[in-house]
């Protein structure tokens, strides 16, 4: 159950990220660079606080893959559903290259704990 909660401290870290890096570019663009920096570094420090609560229980490797690559999927979405940016199809490639990388780190991670 313990890890459980890790893994919720590694999610909303991601979604800190998220939410920061979007507000900031939204912000940015309507002219409000001191308040979108400001949100910016509150949200990032948060969320490196929150990735340090999830790194006692996740290995350091395996929490970095899981928060840069979804992290930058979600962000790569973001910015194409709400802030319309364009994302060309190499990108886009780019990012499911991401996903199968994540998920390799993951499998490989679990094979390791099961001593194979």
């Amino acid at each position: 159950m313990e890890i459980i909660v890790h893994w919720v401290y590694l999610m909303l870290a991601v979604v800190g990220e998220v939410i920061g890096t979007t507000a900031m570019k939204a912000l940015m663009v309507d002219g409000h660079q001191v308040i979108g920096t400001l949100i910016a570094l509150g949200t990032v420090g948060l969320a490196y606080a929150l990735m340090s609560r999830a790194t006692l229980r996740i290995p350091v490797a395996l929490a970095n893959a899981f928060w840069e690559g979804f992290g930058m999927i979600l962000i790569a979405l973001i910015s194409f559903w709400v802030l319309d940016e364009y994302i060309a199809p190499l990108q886009a490639a780019a990012i499911v290259l991401a996903v199968v990388g994540i998920v390799i780190v993951n499998y490989g991670h679990y094979q390791q704990e099961a001593g194979e």
